[in-house]
């Protein structure tokens, strides 16, 4: 394929950085939970289930 904008190659890199960092196993489930509202550390860290501190 012939890519004729070469903007275009920046734009699918910064979605590619974003993507490979949301879409990590625990900040997919970190950001749903949050998603309801602010916690408290040890909330999230309950609430999200199997997650290590220092994962956290």
């Amino acid at each position: 394929m012939l890519l004729r904008h070469p903007h275009i190659t920046e734009d699918c890199r910064a979605v590619s950085e974003i993507l490979q960092r949301v879409g990590d196993k625990w900040t997919v489930l970190v950001v749903g939970k949050l998603g309801d509202g602010a916690m408290r550390f040890n909330e999230l860290r309950a609430a999200v289930g199997g997650i290590s501190q220092k994962m956290l």
